[in-house]
């Protein structure tokens, strides 16, 4: 058996899956992930927080000790937004981003979009600005077209610059618009989402500048080896090593600036 290409999951919330799940993808070449913060029930500024110290004391420490690699990304949710105290979850933010664990803002952006997601979206990306972070933007699956021209335009409006959003989750109808603005793009290899034989196709006819591959694993019935995958598939397409190797790993270490 050929050893399998060394990836880097970009987007993976590795606190839904166990650790017979996270060993099986690193078996299958996962050597680093970015974690994600996440949606649930309910949420309160406090219940952001306990979710913020879980990824980073808990999650983090369980995948190195699983042989992955892994920083944090960590930010509110559009569909995680505290009826009260989202002031005050913002004002603890950048505590965490000392010690280069934690290396962008996010998962932030529009789900059902509204005042309310839009206020919550703008003041991560002043945040960001300020902090000159990179920001992981989430687009929902429901009616993406729509969201995703209404994201691009608040990012615009934010002054962030556009090499420092990573818009995920984009599809064939929206990652050369994505691109086209000066923006990263997240293609999630999810059920839900996008097919590897139809991300091969974009690779294929997008190139890989700016382009970078993630499961999203965690988050509903995903697919663990949604990568792993892909990224086969892309080998077999007869596209270079170097192409395979920028949208499967070091994309995303580019764009979260890590080096080691």
């Amino acid at each position: 058996m050929a050893e399998p290409i060394p990836l880097f999951d970009a987007h993976l919330h590795p606190e839904a899956l166990t650790d017979q799940d996270l060993e099986s993808m690193r078996f299958f070449g996962v050597e680093r992930a970015l974690v994600v913060a996440h949606h649930f029930p309910e949420p309160t500024a406090k219940g952001l927080r306990q979710h913020f110290d879980q990824l980073v004391e808990k999650q983090l420490p369980r995948l190195e000790r699983l042989g992955i690699r892994a920083w944090a990304a960590l930010g509110v949710h559009p569909r995680c937004i505290p009826r009260r105290g989202l002031s005050e979850v913002l004002g603890h933010l950048p505590d965490y981003f000392e010690g280069g664990r934690v290396v962008a803002l996010g998962e932030t952006g529009l789900h059902a979009g509204g005042e309310e997601e839009e206020e919550a979206f703008l003041e991560q990306l002043a945040l960001a600005r300020q902090l000159k972070l990179r920001v992981v933007v989430h687009t929902p699956l429901k009616d993406k077209e729509r969201h995703t021209r209404r994201i691009l335009t608040l990012l615009r409006q934010s002054g962030l610059a556009p090499s420092r959003a990573l818009v995920d989750h984009a599809n064939a109808r929206t990652v050369r618009t994505i691109l086209e603005v000066g923006h990263w793009a997240g293609l999630t290899l999810h059920p839900e989402a996008l097919q590897a034989d139809r991300a091969v196709a974009l690779v294929r006819r997008l190139g890989s500048e700016r382009l970078v591959l993630d499961s999203d694993a965690g988050d509903g019935a995903g697919d663990i080896l949604g990568l792993a995958r892909t990224a086969n598939l892309l080998g077999k397409a007869k596209l270079s090593e170097r192409i395979v190797r920028r949208v499967t790993r070091d994309n995303a270490a580019r764009f979260f600036q890590i080096h080691d």
